[in-house]
Parts: structure tokens; sequence; C-alpha cells
């Protein structure tokens, strides 16, 4: 509820900020000297034709911003998925293999991926992955066992060389999709995009209203538009830049899923 009534203040305050822009640009454009100076040397300019280039290439600018967080998105969920699945072959592998290994590598992996919800999930919902890195809130402990079981010469020893092999391809499995979900979180519009959205704003605001400078209740309405439907678009891209916060976020079903299924299996082993 209160991320709902932060959105909400923050769209209301999107159009305050678009109404106040708007209000002040009509009243520059149509004080009595300057909109007589305004009109005598820019009415009768054909600018039509560039105020629709200049508001093709905002819309492009916001459509490459929102294609890259689709897919980055996109990314986040196939690595969770993927991870998840990981976990749950190998705990099924783990009740058919030597007790010696499988106990302590079902164990290694239920830790894991506790570790994973409890701790790296509510960081990556912050965008926190430094904490995440620097030990704070990682669940690399329970995954460095876990390959420390599996790697180790004694377990080798112990085990057929065709499900080491695969118990060593779906550790790795874990690390790889573990870092495409960290490097995820830390994914951001950066300066180009901001600038390329302020750029092309301020391109369009200058021509929308030297097109309309006898029209002031029309020239008000264009750029109210213009800057309410810009603003919620930047702040849409803004608050969704993180995959696992935000509108559309990722979510961890697939992790608590194959948690339960450990804990399953651990049950009737």
């Amino acid at each position: 509820m209160k991320s709902i009534a932060l959105i909400v203040l923050n769209f209301l305050m999107i159009i305050g900020a678009s109404w106040l822009i708007s209000y002040v640009i009509m009243r520059w454009c149509f004080s009595a000297k300057r909109n007589a100076r305004l009109v005598e040397r820019y009415h009768n300019m054909p600018i039509a034709g560039l105020n629709s280039g200049a508001i093709i290439l905002l819309s492009l600018g916001l459509a490459f911003i929102f294609s890259d967080i689709s897919t980055v998105r996109s990314r986040a969920k196939a690595s969770t998925l993927q991870e998840a699945d990981a976990i749950r072959t190998l705990g099924r592998m783990s009740l058919n293999i030597d007790p010696a290994v499988g106990i302590p590598l079902m164990t290694s992996a239920r830790e894991y991926t506790a570790a994973v919800l409890e701790k790296e999930w509510p960081a990556l919902n912050r965008g926190s992955s430094d904490a995440i890195r620097s030990g704070v809130s990682s669940a690399l402990p329970p995954l460095t066992l876990m390959s420390d079981i599996v790697y180790s010469p004694e377990s080798i020893a112990k085990l057929p060389t065709v499900t080491s092999m695969h118990l060593a391809n779906l550790v790795s499995r874990i690390r790889e999709q573990r870092l495409q979900r960290i490097e995820a979180s830390n994914f951001g519009m950066g300066l180009r995009g901001y600038m390329l959205v302020a750029i092309t704003l301020l391109a369009t605001t200058v021509l929308l209203s030297l097109s309309m400078l006898t029209k002031p209740a029309s020239q008000f309405i264009s750029n109210f538009c213009l800057y309410f439907v810009t603003l919620a678009a930047a702040y849409l891209a803004f608050i969704s830049q993180n995959p696992f916060f935000g509108l559309d976020a990722v979510n961890n079903t697939p992790l608590r899923e194959a948690l339960d299924r450990l804990n399953s299996m651990t049950l009737t082993r």
C-alpha cells in the first residue's frame, strides 16, 4: 500500500510540474512585447515538420530505454528460473547417490536457497548488489560448500564419472545464473538515457511553443500533455530499471518452489 500511495503521489507531482512548466512557457511567450516579436519572427516559418520530427525522436528515445529495461527484466527472469531448475535437479540427484555425498549436498542446497530468499532477494529489491558482493547479504558460503562437496576428490571417487560431471555442471550453472541475477539488479538507464530524453524534450518544447504563438490555450494544453507523458514515462522507466523492484518485478516464486521441493525431498528420503 505504501508503494502504491508513493506512486500516486509522484504522479500528482508530475501533473503539478507539467502544469507549472506549461504555464510558465505560456506566460513567457504571450507577454505583450515578447509575443509580438515572436509572432513577427516565427509565425510564418514551416515549423510543423520539425516539430513532428522532434516528437518522433523523443518517442524513439523513450522506446529504446523501455526496450533495454524489458531485455534486462527478461534476462533476470530467465536466470531465476534456470537457477531454481538447477537447484531442484541437484536435489533430486542427491537422493540417488552415495549418502556420504548426497546428504551434505542436499543440506547445502537447502541452505543456499534459503539464504538467497532471506538475504539476497531483499538486497536485489533495493538494488544493493554491493551488499551481496561484500558478503553482508550473500548466499555464497553454502554455494561454496556445494562446490567443495562436488569437486572434492573423496566425492569424485564415490560417484560414477557421469554423475560427478553432471553435478559439477549443475553447480556451475547455479553460480552463473546467480551472478547474472546480481548483475541485472545493477542495471540503470544511465546518463546517456537521461540526456537523450532531456535534449529531445527541450527541442520538442521549443518547436511546439513556436508553432502556436497565436493560440495560448492550445500551446498550454500541448505542452502540458507533452511534459506529462514524457515525465510519466521517464518516471515509470526509473522505477522499473531494477528488474527486481517496481512494476512487473521479477518475483522469487521459482526459488520458493525449489526450496519447498528440497524440503519435501528431505522428508521422503
